[in-house]
């Protein structure tokens, strides 16, 4: 009797532990070109980015959602953050800084999907 009360609350014991780790929230990821940053809100519907460096090169995200398959960019900011809200749900996301000497900027490696988290 006493073994089967054991394997009972032990088998209760692993099933709670398996619903706490699926409903344990994911954190939100970041992005990176140099010392400039994004990073997205949990639902994948609004993201932040900052301009890190102090080089007078503008940044901006670049990105794609659910809701279209067009690239779309953020405003570009210089020396300050701001937020981006989307349309849809995020499911690329990248940093880019202009490059004035060039015809070409430079950008940051894509987040990668999934960038919301279900």
């Amino acid at each position: 009797m006493r073994r089967t009360i054991t394997t009972v609350l032990s088998a209760l014991t692993m099933s709670a532990a398996c619903i706490t780790l699926g409903a344990a929230p994911a954190s939100a990821s970041d992005v990176y070109q140099g010392n400039d940053w994004a990073t997205h809100a949990y639902d994948g519907t609004s993201f932040d980015y900052c301009d890190g460096e102090d080089d007078n090169h503008s940044v901006w995200g670049g990105y794609y959602t659910t809701a279209s398959s067009a690239y779309q960019t953020s405003s570009p900011v210089n020396g300050y953050c701001n937020t981006e809200y989307v349309s849809g749900v995020l499911s690329n996301l990248r940093m880019v800084e202009d490059n004035p000497s060039s015809s070409t900027n430079y950008y940051g490696a894509w987040h990668g999907y999934p960038v919301a988290y279900a």
